[in-house]
């Protein structure tokens, strides 16, 4: 007997990234985080982007960042982890709203089936 490795998994809608002046900001229910301009730039390049946290950027503008953003290596979505805590966003949401053809991306939780956040 082989172990079975597939989990299901839910996707629990908890906010959205929205393009602002070249950034993505994303609300999630319990806090506000920001991907810089520069950073957008190197995730569309396929490198990790660091997120930081609203109110300490706007505290210290050198704040330290509090997750990163990743493309997944299926190219089908977009990982955001803050505080340890794992949000996913469609890829092609987060590139229409680049473009200016969406206004926001939807930002999920992935939560094992039949758990709720």
């Amino acid at each position: 007997m082989t172990p079975n490795t597939k989990t299901e998994v839910t996707f629990e809608h908890i906010g959205a990234a929205r393009l602002y002046n070249g950034s993505v900001r994303i609300d999630v229910k319990t806090m506000q985080a920001v991907i810089p301009v520069g950073e957008v730039r190197r995730l569309e390049d396929h490198w990790p982007a660091s997120v930081y946290d609203i109110s300490d950027v706007m505290k210290d503008a050198e704040a330290a960042p509090v997750g990163k953003a990743w493309i997944t290596r299926s190219g089908k979505a977009v990982m955001i982890s803050i505080n340890d805590v794992r949000y996913v966003t469609p890829l092609a949401q987060v590139k229409g709203m680049i473009k200016g053809e969406r206004k926001y991306a939807n930002v999920s939780t992935m939560q094992p089936a039949g758990v709720t956040a």
